[in-house]
């Protein structure tokens, strides 16, 4: 018999030898079906290999395989219980997936095993407030303030004890109270329509009498008897914005006040009255931004310390384009207060399956907290004098809007450009005629330039470092194919184009095909410094690096160290306004049309063997049944013999 050890050791050989080289080989040829199936024929329980199972954590990440990037996570923490970074790591998969519960249990392990790290316990609180276990947020502040002696904390619990302060303690309007709601069966239908969300699940939202609060998922589908308890009072819901295809009805945008306001402002109404100020003049920004788009956009009292912005959606929008299209709009209102956050519903892309992602309160219920109930407000802050025959009223946003203006946001164009605009030096605009509509001649003294938008594909120094440099078009291949780019791999990007004269531009063109981009990270201007060396490259992203020939030679002896930026010295004086790169037999352009020509004509021939294969079969079962022809639910098909003696078929539709 093998001894158990050697069994693990050809187990892990094996998983590092064949299945995670044959994984990325998948993926990086756009066979995503192969890839899936691939690692999910990994066997890893019984390899003891923290390290692996973090590399299989990194796999099943980018392939969106939630309950196996936690299953080799937890297998990593079996081996190496000290890691500190798997825990974080762990923690985070699941506050992702709307699970705060487990996120804690797995922070209140590492705070058991670096009980003198204050910042461990402030991701275990935070967890447990998102959880709304307030009580137990309580205690882990207490204890965090008693063993580090951080201030801080003292913060943290003065804010816990606002949230646990019974209703009359709030600094709410009291003529916002309404009384019940009356609706009508046609106004419970526009209800649940406007809200479909995740089906056969809503949750319901709770207080107990120590204080604490939060929300129990109800296996239930959103009825209209559900929406009228809601909307009479007696319970308040909230729902889960992405549905079982990952798709969405509506766009929501929590404007709230942040957690170090909140705990300033409780003892002062005046203060709290001004940062609420800030909150709503903030979601009043959005819906500036939405109007100059054309996009309908409705603003609610959440009824606690903040506004909720809704976007509905005339059909199903893809949770990842509805995400990116939030991100996009916030970005626009970019600074906020410090006093200010906001949140983009949905927060995910996607939800694995059995899981529910994060949770919104629906409006036009009461707090639970507070006894407010929440109404869709108009900018000036007054209140929509029917709530329910206002939401009959409601347009909702097409997916021409929604695209376009991630399209239009994207490209940086403004809401009504077509085309450059003018620049005009030290002079007023042009005046236009308006009769005609047709511009008036410049005066004189008007400096008028044209400048034509940024093209990445005629970018000679982007096309140069992607001819040149390997692991960059690894990376913009997998956008180009994946829509997807890991933190690291958008460090590389940023560190290494963001250097190039045309930078920002090109860095903002590949992030816009991302999904999962981070509108922070967006470039605004070019990179000064040094840009991120070959080295750091391969510290960074080695699944990356050893899985492409990432092994260039550059000549020392001008004293540079080696960075893909290095490439670009011999375009020497080719500018882009000069012959591009990208129309040269040489260029990357051309490797690539010829490469998917040759592609294409791999294809055809293996289809046309395919397709000589069928006729042939096809020709034995004709011949042995006696027939030349055969009913198809598309038409008939015919055999036919030539002169020559060869057999063609032909369908007649």
């Amino acid at each position: 018999m093998i001894a158990p050890a050697l069994e693990r050791q050809g187990l892990k050989q094996m998983a590092i030898d064949t299945l995670i080289p044959q994984v990325i080989a998948a993926l990086e040829t756009g066979l995503t079906d192969e890839a899936l199936s691939i690692a999910k024929s990994r066997n890893t329980r019984e390899i003891e290999d923290a390290d692996l199972h973090l590399e299989w954590a990194d796999i099943l990440e980018e392939l969106v395989l939630h309950d196996d990037l936690i299953f080799e996570l937890n297998l990593a923490l079996r081996d190496d219980p000290d890691r500190v970074s798997t825990y974080e790591r762990l923690s985070e998969v699941y506050l992702d997936q709307g699970q705060p519960q487990r996120a804690a249990r797995v922070l209140g392990k590492l705070v058991e095993t670096h009980p003198d790290e204050s910042q461990h316990y402030e991701a275990l609180g935070a967890a447990l407030k998102e959880a709304r276990q307030f009580g137990k947020a309580r205690e882990v502040y207490e204890a965090a303030l008693k063993r580090t002696g951080d201030t801080r904390f003292s913060g943290f619990i003065k804010e816990l004890s606002f949230l646990e302060k019974p209703e009359s303690t709030y600094h709410a309007d009291s003529s916002a109270h309404l009384g019940q709601l009356a609706p009508a069966r046609h106004n419970l239908i526009t209800f649940t329509t406007l809200f479909a969300s995740r089906e056969g699940v809503y949750a319901r939202q709770w207080v107990s009498p120590t204080g604490e609060s939060g929300y129990t998922p109800i296996q239930e589908p959103l009825t209209v008897t559900v929406a009228e308890n809601h909307l009479l009072g007696n319970y308040t819901i909230g729902a889960y914005p992405v549905r079982l295809d990952n798709s969405v009805n509506y766009i929501a945008f929590d404007f709230d006040i942040a957690k170090f306001a909140v705990a300033k402002a409780i003892s002062s109404e005046k203060l709290w009255n001004a940062v609420m100020t800030k909150v709503h003049a903030a979601a009043c920004r959005l819906i500036d931004v939405a109007a100059a788009h054309e996009i309908p956009i409705y603003m609610e009292d959440s009824g606690f310390k903040g506004r909720h912005c809704w976007i509905f959606c005339e059909s199903p929008v893809p949770a990842g384009v509805a995400k990116k299209f939030g991100d996009l709009l916030v970005a626009q209102i970019a600074p906020l207060p410090n006093e200010v956050t906001v949140e983009v519903f949905p927060k995910q892309t996607s939800v694995k399956k059995g899981g529910l992602g994060n949770l919104i309160k629906l409006p036009l219920g009461i707090h639970k907290r507070t006894g407010k109930r929440s109404l869709f407000i108009q900018p000036d802050g007054s209140q929509y004098d029917d709530q329910l025959n206002f939401l009959e009223s409601v347009t909702k946003a097409s997916k021409r809007q929604i695209y376009g203006f991630i399209q239009r946001t994207s490209s940086g164009l403004s809401p009504t450009t077509t085309a450059p605009r003018t620049e005009v030096a030290d002079q007023p605009p042009f005046d236009i005629d308006t009769e005609d509509d047709r511009p008036s001649e410049p005066r004189p003294g008007f400096k008028q330039t044209y400048e034509p938008p940024y093209e990445i594909d005629s970018d000679a120094e982007f096309q140069q470092l992607m001819l040149k440099c390997p692991t960059l078009r690894f990376i913009v291949d997998k956008v180009n194919q994946t829509s997807i780019l890991s933190k690291e791999e958008t460090l590389v990007l940023i560190h290494s184009l963001g250097h190039m004269k045309h930078g920002p531009e090109a860095v903002n063109t590949i992030f816009q095909r991302c999904s999962n981009a981070d509108p922070s990270l967006f470039l605004k201007s070019r990179l000064k410094g040094n840009p991120i060396s070959c080295p750091k490259i391969k510290a960074r992203i080695p699944d990356v690096t050893t899985s492409v020939p990432c092994n260039c030679s550059f000549d020392m002896s001008v004293n540079l160290y080696p960075t893909p930026i290095i490439h670009l010295r011999s375009l020497g004086g080719v500018k882009n306004s000069e012959t591009p790169l990208g129309l040269t037999v040489d260029s990357l352009q051309f490797q690539n049309l010829v490469q998917d020509y040759v592609k294409l004509r791999k294809q055809l021939r293996e289809t046309q063997l395919l397709l000589k294969r069928y006729e042939e079969n096809l020709q034995t079962f004709f011949e042995n049944a006696g027939v030349d022809s055969v009913q198809t639910p598309i038409g008939t098909l015919k055999l036919q013999k030539k002169e020559t003696g060869e057999i063609s078929f032909i369908l007649e539709i």
